[in-house]
């Protein structure tokens, strides 16, 4: 992400979705989904300021003003969460409603889109390749 903050960034990138009519899969849900990780999609509601998931029971809106999505953390690229590093209880709400033995969060973006991506113990694997720039390879 360039030196934008996280709040302008999703709202340069939702604008542009918007005006482009198109919505593609991004190189970082290929891997989510690859990977066969519990995730939920976010985009950013600039009316309300929050970021709106859609989860099997129903959206769950977070505001970013959150610490999370705060100044301080905006330059980031991703959070990760867990139950040691866990300010405003986010982590134990998101496990809670997934029910599921989840030992940490990341919280990243990729093309306009926020993903909160729950990881279970065998999934810790897949988080070096989750944080690290999306790129796609070509084969010859």
């Amino acid at each position: 992400m360039s030196k934008k903050d996280f709040v302008s960034f999703l709202v340069d990138e939702t604008f542009k979705l918007q005006k482009s009519g198109e919505v593609e899969l991004s190189s970082l849900e290929l891997k989510i989904k690859d990977y066969g990780l519990n995730f939920f999609k976010g985009e950013y509601i600039p009316q309300t300021q929050i970021l709106r998931f859609q989860t099997t029971f129903g959206n769950l809106d977070v505001p970013v003003n959150w610490s999370i999505f705060s100044v301080e953390n905006s330059l980031a690229q991703y959070t990760l969460l867990d139950e040691k590093n866990d300010a405003d209880n986010f982590f134990q709400v998101i496990k809670l409603a997934w029910n599921k033995p989840i030992e940490k969060i990341l919280i990243t973006h990729d093309d306009g889109f926020c993903y909160i991506v729950g990881l279970r113990q065998s999934e810790l694997t897949h988080l070096r390749d989750l944080i690290s720039p999306q790129e796609w390879h070509k084969s010859a």
